[in-house]
């Protein structure tokens, strides 16, 4: 009887251990899904709650953030010298739950080209996905 208590015990226990149990800190991306041609910048918003930016491994952009309280991240990125953005992670965010990331939106405020002059935001777009 005792051996029956401690199995069924356990196996209630692994039973509770199979699903997501609390938050999954980490880290989101933020994706350029459709962009023009020749961008050098981007600035953007990120609505939901973010902890660190950066950029993105291996891409040379220089990333700059800065959050509100309203859960609210502006940020920058910047392509290298010579080079633009392209299609592809911006950056990424720190989170406290990945599995949340449909709770966050992005959406592009300005573009810059290579030569610094202002491009037309009109079909660029933005997306935030878990990596």
């Amino acid at each position: 009887m005792k051996r029956l208590l401690i199995l069924a015990a356990a196996a209630a226990v692994a039973a509770g251990c199979r699903g997501e149990q609390g938050p999954v800190a980490g880290e989101l991306s933020v994706r350029l899904a459709t962009p023009g041609s020749g961008i050098r910048a981007a600035l953007f918003v990120v609505i939901g709650p973010a902890g660190a930016v950066t950029a993105p491994s291996g891409s040379g952009y220089r990333v700059f953030a800065q959050t509100s309280g309203d859960d609210t991240t502006r940020i920058v990125a910047v392509a290298p010298a010579g080079s633009v953005l392209v299609a592809g992670e911006l950056a990424r965010i720190a989170v406290n739950d990945t599995r949340q990331y449909r709770k966050y939106s992005a959406r592009v405020l300005a573009l810059a080209a290579t030569n610094y002059f202002l491009l037309d935001t009109t079909g660029v777009s933005l997306s935030v996905v878990r990596p």
